[in-house]
C-alpha cells in the first residue's frame, strides 16, 4: 500500500472532504499521481485511447469536484473516482460508436517493404487474416457482453497482465472477488463466442 493510501486511511471522513473543498494543493497532486494512472489503465482496458483518454479523466474529475460531497466514505476514494470514470466511459460510448484514425502510408510502406520492394515480412494469407479478423471482432462484440468490473478485470488482468493487487485497488475488491469476476467473464466470453461460432456455421 502506497504511503498516500496509507495517510488516507487515516484521515476521517471530515478532514478529507475538507481537504478536497479547501483544493488543498499538496492533497491534490497526491491524489491526482495516485489515481490518475489506474484511471488510464481503466479508459485503455474499454478500448479508449488519446486523446479521448484525457478528455474522459478530466471530465471525472471535474464531475468529482463538482459532487465530492455526495462522497460518504463508505467505499473508497478510488472507487468513488472509478464509479465517475465508469459512468463517464458509457457516456462516451452512446455519443460514439467508432473512431478511425489515419494511417501514415509512407511510414507502414518502409516498415513493410525492403528498398527493392520485397515484403519485411509476408503477411498472413488471406484466409487466416480474415479468420483472426473475424475472431477478433467476435471478441470484441462479446466484451460488450460483460458487465463494466468484469470487462475492466478481464481485460486488465488477461490482456494488459496487470497485478492482481492493483486490480483490487482499482476495483475495490478483494482478491477472492477478482477470481470470481475473472471466471465470470472468461465463462461468459467464452459461451458467447462458441454461440457465434455456431450460428455461423448453420
Amino acid at each position: 500500500m502506497s504511503k498516500f493510501k496509507t495517510a488516507l486511511k487515516n484521515l476521517n471522513h471530515e478532514e478529507l472532504i475538507k481537504l478536497i473543498k479547501d483544493r488543498d494543493p499538496q492533497f491534490l497532486d497526491q491524489l491526482f499521481t495516485e489515481l490518475n494512472p489506474i484511471l488510464i489503465k481503466i479508459t485503455y482496458a474499454n478500448q479508449i485511447f488519446k486523446p479521448h483518454t484525457e478528455d474522459l479523466i478530466h471530465q471525472t474529475w471535474q464531475k468529482f469536484f463538482e459532487n465530492f460531497e455526495a462522497f460518504e466514505g463508505r467505499s473508497s476514494l478510488s472507487t468513488f473516482v472509478t464509479g465517475i470514470l465508469i459512468n463517464k466511459i458509457r457516456e462516451h460510448r452512446r455519443a460514439v460508436k467508432k473512431f478511425v484514425y489515419e494511417e501514415d502510408g509512407e511510414k507502414i510502406y518502409s516498415q513493410s517493404f525492403t528498398s527493392e520492394g520485397w515484403w519485411i515480412n509476408e503477411p498472413v494469407s488471406p484466409d487466416k487474416w480474415i479468420e483472426s479478423v473475424e475472431l477478433q471482432k467476435m471478441v470484441e462484440d462479446c466484451l460488450e457482453g460483460l458487465s463494466e468490473q468484469q470487462k475492466t478485470a478481464f481485460v486488465l488482468k488477461e490482456i494488459e497482465e496487470e497485478n492482481s493487487e492493483n486490480i483490487c485497488n482499482v476495483l475495490g475488491i478483494s482478491l477472492s472477488n477478482l477470481r470470481v469476476l475473472i471466471f465470470r467473464a472468461k465463462d461468459k466470453l467464452k459461451s458467447c463466442i462458441q454461440g457465434l461460432t455456431e450460428s455461423k456455421e448453420v
